[in-house]
C-alpha cells in the first residue's frame, strides 16, 4: 500500500478511490440502462414485426379462401348452366319430335280423308252412270240424281265430321304432350335451381366457417405473440433488476472496504 505522510494525504487518496468507485458504479448503471433500452427497442420491433407478419398471413389466407370459394362457385354455376342447357336442348329435341310426329299424323289423316272422299266420288259417279243407263222417265231420273247428290253430300259431311274429330283429338294429344314436356322442363329447371342454390349456400357456409376458424386462429397467434412479448419484457426487467442489485451490492461492499481500509490507515497516525 502507498505510504502516507499525513492524514490529509490519506483522506485525499481514499476520496479519490471513492470517486473512482462512484464513477464506475454510475457507468455500470448507465451501461445497464443503455442495454435495457436497446433490448426493449429490439423486443418492441420484433413484436410489431410479428404482428405485421401475422396480419399479412391472415390477409393472404383470407384472400386464398375467398378466391377458392369464388372459383368453386364459378365451377358450380358453369356445371349447372351446362345441366340447364342440356335440359333445354332435350326439351327442344322432344318438342321438335312431337311436332314432326304431329305434322306427319295430320298429313296421314288428310291423305286418308282424301282417299275416302275420292272413293265416295267414284261411287257417286258409278251411280250416275248406272242411272243414265236406265230407261226411266226424265222426271224420275232427275229425282234419282238429286237423291244421289244428297246422299253424297251427307256422306261427305259425315266424313268431314269424322276427320275433324280425329284432327281435333290429334291436336289435343299434341297440345297435352307439349304441355307435359313444358311442365317436365320447368320442374327439372326448378329442381336444378334449388340444387344450385343449396350448393352455393353450402359453399358460403363453408367459407364463413373457414373465415371464423381463421379469425380465431389469428387471435390465438396474436395472443401468443403478445404473451411472449410481455414475458420477455418481464424477463428483461428481472434481469436488469438482478444486475442493478448486484452492482449496488458490489458497490456497497467496495465502498465499505475502502472506508475500513481508510480507518485502518488513519489509526496508524494515532
Amino acid at each position: 500500500m502507498k505510504a502516507f505522510q499525513t492524514t490529509e494525504e490519506v483522506n485525499d487518496y481514499f476520496e479519490q478511490q471513492l470517486e473512482v468507485l462512484e464513477l464506475e458504479y454510475e457507468q455500470k448503471l448507465q451501461m445497464i440502462e443503455k442495454n435495457e433500452q436497446q433490448i426493449r427497442v429490439t423486443l418492441e420491433k420484433q413484436y410489431k414485426q410479428q404482428l405485421q407478419t401475422l396480419e399479412q398471413q391472415q390477409g393472404d389466407e383470407v384472400g386464398i379462401l375467398k378466391t377458392n370459394s369464388a372459383q368453386a362457385i364459378k365451377k358450380i354455376k358453369l356445371l349447372f348452366q351446362n345441366k340447364r342447357d342440356t335440359i333445354l336442348k332435350n326439351y327442344d329435341t322432344k318438342t321438335n319430335e312431337q311436332l314432326r310426329d304431329y305434322e306427319v299424323a295430320k298429313i296421314e289423316l288428310l291423305e286418308q280423308r282424301q282417299i275416302e272422299e275420292r272413293a265416295k266420288f267414284k261411287a257417286y259417279q258409278k251411280q250416275q252412270q248406272a242411272l243414265l243407263a236406265k230407261d226411266e222417265a226424265h222426271g224420275e231420273q232427275i229425282a234419282d240424281f238429286e237423291q244421289q247428290l244428297d246422299d253424297l253430300q251427307t256422306q261427305l259431311m259425315h266424313l268431314l265430321e269424322k276427320y275433324e274429330a280425329q284432327f281435333e283429338l290429334l291436336e289435343e294429344n299434341y297440345e297435352q304432350i307439349t304441355l307435359e314436356l313444358e311442365q317436365q322442363r320447368d320442374e327439372a329447371i326448378e329442381k336444378l335451381e334449388d340444387s344450385e342454390e343449396a350448393s352455393q349456400t353450402q359453399l358460403d357456409d363453408q367459407l364463413f366457417d373457414a373465415l371464423q376458424d381463421l379469425t380465431e386462429k389469428s387471435e390465438q397467434q396474436r395472443d401468443h405473440v403478445e404473451q411472449s412479448y410481455l414475458e420477455k419484457e418481464q424477463s428483461l426487467e428481472d434481469m436488469v433488476q438482478a444486475q442493478v442489485e448486484k452492482i449496488e451490492a458490489d458497490y456497497e461492499l467496495e465502498r465499505a472496504r475502502i472506508f475500513d481500509e481508510q480507518e485502518q490507515v488513519l489509526s496508524q497516525f494515532d
